[in-house]
């Protein structure tokens, strides 16, 4: 098969390929350039072949197409022109495109790039009850759609995962949580009092791997509560070269959450 132009190939012949999700903060209203050119001269510079974003606000599909243009990516698609939308762009095509919003929060987004099936999603920061019926829509909607091969689903999942509870032992998180509530009744992020990692769990149930417990730089120093998550089914695990929060003086700036990256070949 002939390789698309712009693949970048190793010593091996084979093909590197990066992904990076980032939540971009109100559609990254922190960068008030016109064109948003500081996020882009960073995404330039970050190189990736795909990307998922989450809180792409205030774009509509053609200024979507412009900012990915922007960074060298010639295919853009937006889930919704409202609210909170989620969107991937790609150095290449994007076909079998799906987007989702009736019954969820702020909804999905789903593409196939050079074979590999994308999701973009964006969870509740609310109510685990939403939560919980959103990654079902999702994982539904993986299921319904061929083998489970080549699958990598990432976003802003606002919800923390059984594999880091560790983390959270000390208590704090859920001390947090449990005053957020008390102040603002609506919010229901805590299960009888106590941390919800039933989202993860169901990924994980699923199937899903992730992908940053996978980098051996991988440390619990990086995060307050993690998640961001990049999950990638279990085929993708042995073409897995590395992934991880990116942190840097424009990560620290532009928005309240971290990108998150992974590479892999293929």
């Amino acid at each position: 098969m002939m390789a698309l132009p712009g693949f970048a190939k190793d010593k091996r012949g084979k093909q590197a390929m990066k992904i990076i999700s980032y939540n971009i903060e109100y559609g990254m209203r922190a960068d008030t350039t016109a064109g948003k050119t500081i996020f882009s001269t960073w995404m330039r510079n970050q190189d990736p072949d795909i990307v998922c974003l989450q809180e792409a606000n205030k774009f509509t599909q053609k200024s979507l197409e412009a900012l990915a243009a922007s960074y060298g990516h010639p295919y853009a698609v937006l889930q919704k022109e409202k609210g909170f939308p989620t969107a991937i762009t790609s150095k290449y095509p994007i076909v079998n495109i799906i987007k989702v919003e009736n019954n969820m929060w702020h909804g999905f987004v789903m593409g196939t790039i050079n074979g590999y099936h994308i999701i973009s999603l964006h969870l509740s920061p609310h109510r685990y009850e939403s939560r919980q019926l959103d990654i079902d829509l999702i994982l539904e909607t993986i299921r319904q759609n061929g083998p489970f091969e080549k699958w990598l689903i990432m976003g802003d999942f606002n919800s923390v995962s059984p594999v880091d509870a560790g983390k959270y032992a000390d208590g704090r998180l859920a001390d947090r949580l449990r005053k957020e509530e008390e102040k603002r009744p609506a919010l229901k992020n805590l299960v009888n009092g106590e941390i919800d990692y039933s989202v993860h769990q169901r990924i994980l149930d699923f199937g899903f791997i992730d992908s940053a417990r996978l980098d051996k730089n991988f440390s619990e120093k990086n995060f307050g509560a993690r998640i961001d998550f990049i999950y990638i089914s279990p085929d993708l695990k042995s073409a897995f070269t590395g992934g991880n929060f990116i942190i840097d003086d424009f990560t620290k700036k532009y928005s309240d959450h971290r990108p998150v990256y992974m590479t892999w070949e293929k």
